[in-house]
């Protein structure tokens, strides 16, 4: 919270809807690992990223390829924008595994909706870069070179590419340094959570379970990358559908012990998976109301939690969205039309689709927009002032105030905004040395929601 004289605070104020319609404006961007990070051969990069005009074809850097998205600066100004980076799951960011068909339809939705919301949209290929064409999905550490995932692990090769798009997005000029969240699909979303461990997880010795010739061994790995202090640390992170297991690679998959994992303690963590997706380990998702399985990702989480409370410090995981019925990859599926929400007629996927997407806009909108101004005005008495601000529609809302900065105190009840602007009236002589700020959180989830029962579970459904 930046401070202000006379009394003038910030407080947020955004939409989760587009503010205008118009074409999406984006353009291919170049930029490297940075070298320090490079430790092996770089590999040669697809024919088809070779032949993109303007790539930098250079033996000895590995340079990725970026699709990125710029908000409509008759919209929202000229900036600098927050901006979102968007890591691709398994099958790739390119429709049809073309760099010429523009991304797939999924991440071009949100690269549209993200900067018709005023964001800066960066979607980084790992693929084409490594010399790999198209979908790299089943992989797993492997004697065959051809069908190992070790070119491009979510644990400690790919990590680098979050580094390598936060170094280049502080390069611009329309970027707003302060304000940058991480998103993550399946693949994507491990390596998201590789990126962002916290720095009181060790970064010794690793292993993965590596499937050699005579059967499985445990194979030396290289550590996880981390992001740099002079890089800025996204604030948001939101994990659609990873693994948990990671092959061992944050020890053992089954534990919820504190030490194995902990994501930032700087950040906030949304995770989203369904009880149909094979990632989530659920033995039979009919089988309730106690499921059985191994719940790696829920474990891992597990494990963050206990950390974070071992070492005294809040938790990153704000939510952990656990669906009925949802499978893997249900960020992609088509939209229901509006008049079929909540009935038969829109499938589990995509009610999913619908409702995580909404929790990472609130949350974005909240901890990433620039906020709008607090005003002090005289109020309907002389003896009486005026706060006032914007509200949104999907944040709640609390008048607050302090006299060192160190400790806010309320003043009235929370309230959910609606779109217009609030107000609060108070006596002069209680204005006397006080600071005033409108607080925003995202509303809480609909979890109990009558047209959701059913649909959310937690962990106890899963004897954890």
């Amino acid at each position: 919270m930046k401070k202000l004289p006379f009394l003038l605070l910030w407080t947020v104020l955004a939409s989760v809807l587009p503010t205008a319609n118009h074409a999406a404006t984006f353009e291919e961007v170049f930029f490297d690992v940075p070298a320090e990070l490079i430790t092996e051969a770089i590999p040669t990069p697809t024919a088809q990223l070779q032949a993109v005009p303007g790539y930098p074809d250079d033996a000895q850097r590995l340079t990725l390829i970026g699709r990125l998205y710029l908000p409509d600066a008759m919209a929202h100004g000229t900036g600098p924008y927050p901006a979102v980076v968007i890591m691709h799951g398994s099958g790739g960011v390119w429709s049809n595994d073309l760099i010429a068909n523009g991304l797939s339809n999924q991440f071009e939705e949100w690269g549209e909706l993200l900067s018709d919301l005023g964001y800066l949209a960066l979607f980084p290929d790992s693929y084409n870069p490594r010399g790999i064409p198209g979908n790299f999905a089943s992989r797993r550490p492997h004697h065959d070179p051809n069908i190992d995932d070790h070119l491009c692990s979510p644990n400690y090769e790919r990590p680098k590419d979050v580094v390598a798009a936060l170094t280049y997005l502080v390069t611009r000029q329309d970027f707003d340094g302060s304000n940058v969240a991480l998103m993550g699909f399946s693949h994507g979303a491990q390596t998201a959570l590789n990126a962002m461990l916290d720095p009181s997880v060790d970064l010794g010795n690793y292993t993965v379970s590596y499937v050699d010739e005579g059967g499985t061994i445990q194979k030396a790995v290289p550590s996880p990358v981390r992001i740099p202090q002079q890089l800025p640390l996204p604030k948001v992170c939101a994990f659609f559908y990873g693994g948990g297991s990671h092959y061992g690679y944050h020890g053992t998959a089954s534990s919820v012990t504190a030490g194995r994992y902990m994501f930032h303690r700087d950040t906030k963590v949304l995770m989203f998976h369904g009880t149909e997706d094979s990632l989530l380990g659920v033995d039979n998702p009919q089988a309730g109301p106690t499921f059985t399985g191994n719940f790696y990702p829920i474990k891992q989480a597990l494990s963050s939690s206990a950390q974070a409370a071992d070492i005294g410090v809040p938790d990153p995981l704000q939510h952990h969205f656990l669906m009925n019925g949802v499978e893997h990859s249900f960020d992609g599926v088509d939209d229901a039309a509006p008049e079929d929400w909540n009935t038969m007629n829109e499938s589990a996927d995509q009610k999913a689709k619908r409702l995580c997407r909404a929790e990472v806009l609130k949350w974005f909108t909240a901890h990433l927009k620039t906020p709008a101004p607090l005003t002090i005005s005289e109020g309907p008495s002389a003896a009486e002032l005026t706060l006032s601000s914007g509200t949104h529609t999907h944040l709640r809302h609390q008048w607050q105030f302090t006299t060192d900065f160190s400790m806010w105190s309320n003043l009235g009840d929370e309230f959910d905004g609606t779109g217009m602007d609030a107000s609060s009236n108070l006596m002069k002589n209680e204005a006397d040395h006080r600071f005033y700020r409108l607080s925003s959180q995202p509303i809480p989830p609909p979890l109990d929601a009558p047209e959701n029962d059913g649909f959310f579970f937690d962990y106890a459904d899963f004897g954890l």
